[in-house]
């Protein structure tokens, strides 16, 4: 067994000497696949993110009745915080109220001068687990004792965004598939060639007896030697993007979510790296069928 694997890998090494050209062209066409896969992934990172703030940002805002009693105020409380869509909740007082409305208008005094601290009713503030859940939610608190007209949300600005946040991961789910789809047709196009060139090396192998697979495995290891490697150039260049990039330009974007972690990244060149295994091994697959058929 030993002594097979260091003839298959030994054979690799020899193969990826021989063909310098072939070898340096595999690379480049795997890293230029990877890297399409990669940067898709990463506009998915980003989008994530994006989309994560933006639902973090979904309220609801539950306004009270200036005539609501203790007792509807406890049973109103206790029916949202015991709702299992519910994350967290806070009461806003009246006081509290106008102090935010005088921050946020603080630069136009028209809108804050004739304003009385007691014209905001005070509310309740709901975060939700899955703000897909926000029309459920109201449809629960509207119309209960002490509550001031319907629960606010922004309904069809939030059906609207979340809509769009299921069309854009369904595409990229879609953009990732076939992206990988042509990287194996293009990594076995290119590992074909190199096959090509050795035809009557793998026809006289198969006249002496050699087996498929002991045909194979050679050519296997060297696709996913193309793989690895381009892999790990892609993912390079995916950090250098980051670095380089994305991260100076967040410094100044600051209001929008436009770059990746490091944890991301490493993300990104373990799925690369594993995707570029499976490909580069079932690239050299698909290119060795013809040939074995002597």
């Amino acid at each position: 067994m030993t002594s097979r694997l260091s003839y298959f890998v030994g054979e690799t090494v020899i193969n990826l000497r021989r063909n310098t050209l072939l070898t340096l062209a595999a690379i480049s066409t795997v890293t230029i696949s990877l890297l399409l896969v990669g940067s898709v992934m990463v506009g998915g990172e980003i989008l994530k993110k994006a989309f994560s703030t933006w639902e973090s940002k979904v309220e609801l805002s539950v306004f009270l009745r200036d005539e609501i009693t203790p007792d509807q105020f406890k049973q109103l409380d206790q029916d949202i915080s015991t709702m299992p869509e519910v994350g967290r909740r806070f009461y806003e007082s009246q006081e509290a109220a106008f102090k935010e409305y005088q921050r946020m208008f603080k630069d136009s005094p028209a809108l804050t001068d004739n304003i009385e601290p007691d014209a905001l009713p005070a509310s309740f503030r709901i975060k939700l687990k899955d703000p897909r859940a926000a029309k459920a939610v109201a449809a629960r608190i509207n119309g209960r004792p002490g509550v001031d007209g319907n629960v606010q949300f922004g309904g069809e600005t939030l059906d609207r965004l979340l809509k769009f946040i299921r069309v854009v991961r369904t595409g990229l789910i879609v953009a990732i598939v076939l992206t990988v789809g042509a990287a194996i047709l293009l990594i076995a196009n290119t590992i074909r060639l190199g096959i090509y060139a050795r035809r009557r090396e793998i026809g006289i192998m198969k006249l002496v007896g050699a087996t498929n697979w002991f045909i194979r495995v050679p050519f296997i290891f060297e696709g996913i030697t193309h793989a690895v490697l381009g892999a790990i150039a892609a993912s390079g260049v995916i950090w250098a993007g980051k670095e380089f990039g994305l991260d100076r330009a967040q410094e100044s974007i600051l209001f929008l979510p436009i770059t990746i972690g490091g944890g991301s990244v490493l993300k990104i060149f373990l799925v690369l790296l594993g995707a570029g295994v499976v490909i580069g091994a079932l690239g050299s697959t698909l290119a060795l069928r013809r040939f074995l058929e002597v």
